[in-house]
């Protein structure tokens, strides 16, 4: 019965409310968290952490995209632009808490959204200070987005507009929510050792 309890509050511990004060929060540089995927036509890790529609990935320069510089992983990036297939969506199978990723050549016309719980957020490089927002090919810029308490996010849209070149990112890392069985089971994981050191701590009471 104890056990059955431990498992109704994981239950009741993934369904509670969000929080209405939660928020994210934007970090230049690569953060600590998250874990890195793969990036293909597909989206994160073949699909499996994030679908992807519009947009292309590319594993070479183009007239109108350049790969970001320093080093991408796998040699791929996203490129979202009018003349890359428009905007670019990233839909996460399971929501995250955390989304970093190389963001290439920022200029002034790259419009970063992120859809969550309880709202949508836009961001520019220039709102974020990046300290070159010219589209200069020579630099890129980490980025991360943590949210906290209470905030997930669903998905990322990047978009361009109005220019004719793109907006171009890669080496995606993200932090997923647990899903609510693997709650439970963590749960029901600490429940049963709570209540194996109880049952010891009664087993080993020495009587007079």
């Amino acid at each position: 019965m104890r056990l059955m309890n431990y498992a109704l509050a994981a239950t009741a511990l993934c369904a509670l409310p969000t929080v209405a004060n939660a928020t994210i929060t934007p970090t230049l540089g690569a953060g600590a968290g998250g874990t890195a995927v793969t990036l293909s036509s597909a989206g994160l890790n073949g699909g499996t952490v994030a679908t992807l529609s519009g947009g292309t990935v590319y594993t070479s320069d183009q007239p109108f995209a350049d790969i970001p510089k320093g080093g991408v992983n796998g040699g791929t990036f996203l490129a979202a632009g009018p003349t890359s297939g428009n905007t670019a969506t990233l839909t996460f199978t399971r929501p995250t808490t955390y989304l970093g990723f190389l963001w290439g050549s920022p200029d002034a016309y790259n419009v970063l959204t992120l859809i969550t719980n309880l709202g949508t957020y836009t961001y520019t490089a220039a709102g974020l200070n990046f300290t070159t927002t010219d589209g200069n090919q020579a630099v890129s810029q980490y980025v991360s987005f943590a949210a906290t308490a209470g905030e997930v996010i669903y998905n990322v849209r990047f978009s361009n507009t109005p220019s004719q070149d793109a907006f171009e990112s890669a080496n995606f890392s993200v932090t997923a929510v647990p899903e609510p069985a693997t709650w439970a089971m963590m749960l029901l994981g600490f429940g049963m050792v709570a209540g194996a050191v109880r049952y010891r701590r009664r087993t080993n009471v020495v009587y007079a």
